[in-house]
């Protein structure tokens, strides 16, 4: 009909030798979708980073509740059979060392206030620093390490199940001073936590099995020399767990084991890019 509507912003159809004239229907350009245009928009590095967060702050509760869940009750016999089985087994090996190091730490001026700071603070700021590294700077492979650092807290709280474990401050005659009761709770304000905690998850230990996941990532996905200096970092743990009495060194040798089975399981389940792919490649 030769009318000019909206739906037709280029005027009526041509006619033979005349050519087809846009005519401007409003003051400002129109919009375009992405469809029409062909482009891809980037994706908001916020979002993707706040539903990380997000799932990871959830999955954490539900860690945290599955610990309490599978805790002994008192008096928690098990727990210290458990405990007499692990000391044994160091002093067969000549390598039941926990009460001397901790004498030997506590004797160093400062010694006692840094492992104690340590073990209090590095445990939530290791796995924060980590993962933001990774969400900024090998993001293709956060799907994978994610799912590995999951996995090996889903079989870490099978294993408290099956083993409950009293740790070293708790056992009577060993003259071990838990140093970090107080600093756990903050002054008292996060002592409301306590009746949650679940006191015999000792073995495996995770806060030396999670910076071993740490350190292989780091040296996997770096390519300088130094990578190298990050495995001071799970042997530090492994120093500050055994003075603070909260573990045996036995219970980091659990730890590290639980993250390699859990990179098997990971690996053969999840088809993502492995981050030891990047060390292949250089």
């Amino acid at each position: 009909n030769g009318l000019l509507t909206l739906s037709d912003p280029l005027g009526p159809p041509e006619r033979p030798g005349v050519p087809r004239v846009p005519r401007k229907l409003l003051p400002w350009r129109p919009v375009r979708s992405a469809v029409q245009t062909g482009e891809v928009r980037p994706r908001v590095w916020w979002w993707d980073l706040a539903r990380f967060v997000l799932a990871f702050l959830v999955l954490m509760f539900v860690y945290e509740l599955a610990r309490d869940f599978v805790s002994v009750g008192e008096p928690a016999a098990r727990a210290y059979d458990h405990a007499d089985q692990v000391i044994s087994a160091e002093r067969s090996l000549g390598l039941f060392v926990e009460p001397d190091l901790q004498g030997a730490i506590h004797a160093i001026p400062g010694g006692r206030f840094a492992t104690t700071w340590f073990y209090t603070v590095a445990y939530v700021a290791g796995y924060s620093v980590f993962f933001l590294w990774v969400f900024f700077r090998h993001r293709r492979h956060m799907a994978f390490l994610h799912t590995w650092y999951w996995v090996t807290n889903g079989l870490a709280v099978l294993v408290y199940w099956l083993y409950p474990l009293a740790p070293p401050r708790f056992i009577p005659g060993l003259g071990l001073q838990d140093t970090t009761k107080a600093a756990l709770e903050l002054g008292g304000s996060l002592s409301w936590f306590e009746p949650f905690r679940n006191l015999y998850a000792a073995m495996p230990s995770m806060h030396v099995g999670q910076t071993v996941l740490y350190a292989l990532s780091v040296t996997w996905l770096l390519r300088t020399r130094r990578r190298w200096f990050v495995w001071l970092w799970p042997a530090m743990m492994l120093l500050t767990v055994m003075v603070t009495a909260n573990h045996y060194w036995l219970d980091g040798i659990g730890g590290t084991g639980v993250v390699l089975l859990a990179l098997a399981i990971t690996s053969l389940v999840l088809r993502r890019p492995a981050p030891w792919k990047a060390l292949q490649a250089r």
